[in-house]
């Protein structure tokens, strides 16, 4: 009960803060998109990871610029993994306070680095990720389909009655290159 009290109201005073936000958002064609943001679960790694790094090259393939933030929902640094390399970025639950809103200077970096796009990954809504979504400066902020995900994105794709990663990724690729 706890664990859903606690997300509950980070959920709430997400909204709340996000709402203040005013930013102007739009859907860049695809042709113009140079920077994206990638954020998905490190519980993923093991299941999606063959799905993810395909939809990594097919980005890099159009020349776009990724940046991939990996999410670790442990505490303790010494399980988190070191940074393979420069685009890849791991954040835990020490870069958040416990109703998910950002508290690390790593995190409040991305989250005013431009970008133009924010894809969301994580199919299961952690609420970090949501709170990288709602705050960081993308012209454009892209989710899964579930439920208390609205306020976070500008476009939401994927069935939630096929929550496949697979779909959901064949889905973004087909309708971000329509949108240009």
């Amino acid at each position: 009960m706890a664990k859903g009290l606690k997300y509950s109201i980070g959920i709430r005073a997400l909204k709340k803060r996000i709402g203040l936000q005013k930013q102007v958002r739009r859907f860049p064609p695809f042709s113009e998109v140079k920077e994206v943001l990638l954020a998905w679960d490190e519980a993923q790694l093991e299941s999606d990871q063959k799905h993810i790094e395909k939809f990594v090259k097919f980005w890099e393939s159009h020349g776009k610029h990724v940046i991939k933030v990996v999410y670790f929902h442990k505490r303790k640094k010494d399980k988190i993994p070191a940074v393979p390399d420069a685009n890849t970025l791991h954040l835990s639950r020490l870069d958040f306070n416990p109703f998910g809103m950002p508290k690390t200077p790593q995190v409040k970096k991305i989250m005013s680095t431009p970008f133009d796009c924010f894809i969301n990954l994580n199919m299961d809504g952690r609420l970090p990720l949501k709170s990288l979504a709602g705050f960081t400066k993308s012209t454009c902020r892209i989710g899964y389909n579930r439920h208390k995900t609205f306020d976070f994105y500008d476009l939401i794709l994927g069935n939630p009655d096929d929550n496949r990663i697979d779909h959901f990724i064949k889905d973004l690729e087909y309708y971000l290159q329509k949108i240009g």
